[in-house]
C-alpha cells in the first residue's frame, strides 16, 4: 500500500472487502459497487490523486485536505461532504485534542482523510476483514458516525468521575493541586464541547437527509447517534457549571482562610498597639522620665504592660471578638 493510502477496499455488499493497491485507484467516480479510499491529508500525493479523478470538484478537495475543520454536513458537488470529530484514544494524547475525519459520499464512492489516526476507522476496516462489516458507503458513514459517537461516551464518563472525586476533595479542604487539576479538566470540557456543539447540527443534519441512498435502517442508527450527541453535550455543559462552581468554591474557601489570618493579625494588631504606645512613650531619652533613678521600675513597667495585655485578651474575649 502506497504511503499516503491508508486504506483502499472493495466491498462485496455482504459484509467483506477485497484489499486494492495504489495501481487500483479509480480514475473517475464509480458508478457501480463500493469503493473506499482513505488516505493520508498529510501527504500531497492524496491531494494530487483525488485532484485528478475525473468528477470530483475542486470544493471537495480544498474541504477533505484543508488545514483547520469544523464539524458539518453539506451538499458538494456529487456527493455529500460530511466532517466529523473523533476523541484521541491514541496512545499518550490527550482525548479532548479531538481528530477529524473528512468524508466525501456517493451511493458508490467513499473518500476520507486523516491527519492523525483514529481507531474508528480501524474497528471498521478489522470488521469488513471478518466479513461482519459495511455493505455499501451509506453503510460506511452511517457505522463511523455511531462508532465515532460511542467512543466519547468513555471519556466523558471519566471526567465526570474526575470532578465528582475532585469535589469531594475541595469539600474536605484545599490542597496542594486541585486548582491546577480543576483548571486542567475545564479546559478538557471546553475542548470538547466546541466541537461536539457543531457535530450534533452535522449528524443531526445527516439524519435529516432525504437521499435515496440511505436506507431507513441507517437513517435510524445516525438518529441514535444524535440523540447520543446530544445526552453528551448536556452532560458537558452540566460539568462546565460544575467547574465553575468549584472554581468559586475554590476561590471563597481560598478567601475565607485569608479572612481568618487578617482577623487573627488584627486582634494581635489590637492588643500590641496600646503596648507600642506607652513603650514608645516611655523610651524617648529626655530629662523627666518617671523611674529613670529606681531601679525596679522596669519590671514595674513590664508588669503594668502584660497586665494591660491580659486585660485587653479578656475583654476582647468576652465581647465575642474570637
Amino acid at each position: 500500500m502506497s504511503k499516503f493510502v491508508v486504506h483502499h477496499v472493495a466491498l462485496d455488499g455482504q459484509g467483506g472487502a477485497d484489499h486494492l493497491s495504489e495501481t487500483d485507484l479509480p480514475k473517475k467516480i464509480p458508478e457501480a459497487g463500493c469503493r473506499w479510499v482513505h488516505v493520508d491529508a498529510g501527504e500531497d500525493a492524496s491531494r494530487d490523486w483525488l485532484a485528478s479523478v475525473e468528477g470530483v470538484a475542486d470544493e471537495v478537495v480544498e474541504a477533505l485536505f484543508a488545514e483547520e475543520t469544523r464539524p458539518r454536513m453539506v451538499k458538494m458537488g456529487r456527493g455529500t461532504l460530511v466532517i466529523l470529530r473523533g476523541v484521541n484514544l491514541n496512545p499518550g494524547s490527550d482525548p479532548s485534542d479531538m481528530v477529524s475525519l473528512r468524508l466525501w459520499v456517493t451511493p458508490h464512492f467513499i473518500v476520507s482523510s486523516r491527519r492523525r489516526k483514529l481507531l474508528s476507522v480501524e474497528d471498521v476496516v478489522n470488521s469488513l476483514a471478518q466479513g461482519e462489516g459495511p455493505t455499501d458507503s451509506a453503510d460506511i458513514l452511517a457505522i463511523l458516525t455511531v462508532t465515532l459517537t460511542g467512543r466519547m461516551s468513555s471519556v466523558i464518563v471519566d471526567l465526570e468521575e474526575e470532578l465528582s472525586d475532585l469535589e469531594e476533595r475541595i469539600g474536605e479542604g484545599i490542597e496542594q493541586g486541585q486548582r491546577e487539576l480543576l483548571v486542567q479538566r475545564r479546559l478538557e470540557t471546553i475542548r470538547l464541547r466546541r466541537f461536539l456543539v457543531p457535530q450534533k447540527e452535522a449528524v443531526q443534519a445527516l439524519s435529516q437527509d432525504t437521499s435515496s441512498w440511505m436506507t431507513s435502517r441507517q437513517i435510524t442508527q445516525v438518529q441514535e447517534a444524535v440523540n447520543d450527541i446530544v445526552r453528551y453535550v448536556e452532560g458537558l455543559e452540566s460539568l462546565r457549571e460544575r467547574c465553575q462552581l468549584m472554581q468559586e468554591e475554590f476561590v471563597n474557601l481560598q478567601a475565607e482562610k485569608m479572612n481568618a489570618r487578617m482577623y487573627v493579625l488584627s486582634i494581635l494588631s489590637g492588643i500590641f498597639l496600646p503596648l507600642g504606645f506607652l513603650t514608645g512613650l516611655f523610651g524617648i531619652n529626655i530629662a523627666g522620665m518617671p523611674g529613670t533613678d529606681n531601679h525596679q521600675a522596669f519590671w514595674l513597667f513590664c508588669g503594668v504592660l502584660l497586665v494591660m495585655g491580659v486585660g485587653q485578651f479578656w475583654l476582647m474575649r468576652k465581647s465575642r471578638w474570637f
